[in-house]
């Protein structure tokens, strides 16, 4: 039987979502990407940033391109895509990646999974200018509130007496700048059936630069094979990044960029709940509230789309 997952009807831009769908992927989408950044924090024991993030990157992307084979699907993308391979592999993975797994190395992960995640504002503004997407009073209110979670959620981070915090702050930052940009070129570009190849070539493209930086910037360390780091890269190369990046690229070629967005302050709830389970950092009150006021924000989004739906 044909996998359905890699045909043209799945992939055609024209195929009407419904919000339930949407409701359901993001929020696989938004557990595994905060699931990330602990795993991230955990990995960083056994590898340098940069290594860790090309071995990540790279494994994502074979792993993409040996689906196809495995399949027997076309490898190579179309020729209006390929010029876009270079740029959207630079910004989509060597910037967002390399800062992603550098970021935790100074600040908690639940923070960096708080900043790092921080691109709802930029996607919002983003797709407005260039998408021509509307600014709708619901998403104002939905993103006044969520940025307000996320400085509730963060203001630890700026008072913390840790010199270098300031500097992971930055760097998470830095990753949630590169997401939103990689959101609206894959708006522009729209990959349609090309998507799982295209996804895949960007991620070793993007992939590899990272490796250069890791052999010019650390090459005093070294990998600690253990199982455990083996089974981290596992996991973040197929399913944190594989199968996450096909959901999220696919979600936004056929759905408002700004309302999936939205949905993205999730991913600091989940980190900082996964951050407290497995590293025992503490919620203070300014982070049990931000999440109360993130979540806010979400069931506004959330309710307001399956209330639009309802009424047609």
């Amino acid at each position: 039987m044909e996998n359905n997952f890699v045909q043209p009807g799945f992939f055609h831009k024209d195929r009407k979502l419904s919000p339930y769908t949407v409701f359901g992927l993001m929020l696989i989408y938004t557990f595994v990407a905060a699931i990330c950044y602990t795993a991230i924090k955990l990995g960083l024991e056994y590898s340098s940033p940069l290594r860790f993030a090309g071995l990540r990157t790279l494994i994502g992307g074979v792993s993409l391109i040996a689906l196809l084979i495995i399949l027997k699907k076309p490898i190579l993308i179309r020729r209006d895509l390929i010029k876009w391979v270079l740029p959207v592999g630079f910004v989509s993975t060597t910037i967002t990646f390399g800062f992603m797994f550098s970021s935790p190395e100074f600040t908690g992960a639940g923070i960096a999974s708080v900043l790092g995640n921080s691109q709802p504002l930029t996607i919002i503004v983003l797709a407005a200018l260039f998408l021509n997407e509307k600014i709708t009073l619901v998403k104002i209110t939905a993103l006044i509130l969520g940025m307000a979670g996320i400085i509730l959620i963060s203001a630890q981070a700026f008072m913390n007496e840790n010199p270098y915090a300031f500097i992971g702050a930055m760097l998470a930052t830095g990753t949630s700048l590169g997401a939103a940009i990689t959101a609206i070129l894959l708006k522009k570009i729209k990959p349609g059936t090309d998507l799982i190849s295209f996804t895949g070539w960007q991620l070793i493209a993007g992939g590899l630069p990272l490796f250069a930086s890791s052999f010019l910037f650390e090459s005093e360390r070294s990998i600690n094979w253990s199982g455990t780091f083996l089974g981290l890269v596992i996991f973040l190369g197929i399913i944190g990044t594989a199968l996450t990046e096909i959901i999220w690229f696919w979600l936004l070629q056929k759905y408002d960029a700004s309302k999936l967005s939205l949905y993205l302050f999730l991913i600091p709830v989940f980190g900082l709940i996964f951050a407290f389970i497995a590293f025992g950092e503490t919620l203070q009150v300014f982070e049990i509230s931000g999440i109360i006021v993130v979540l806010s924000a979400i069931g506004l989004s959330v309710i307001n789309e399956f209330k639009n739906k309802l009424s047609k």
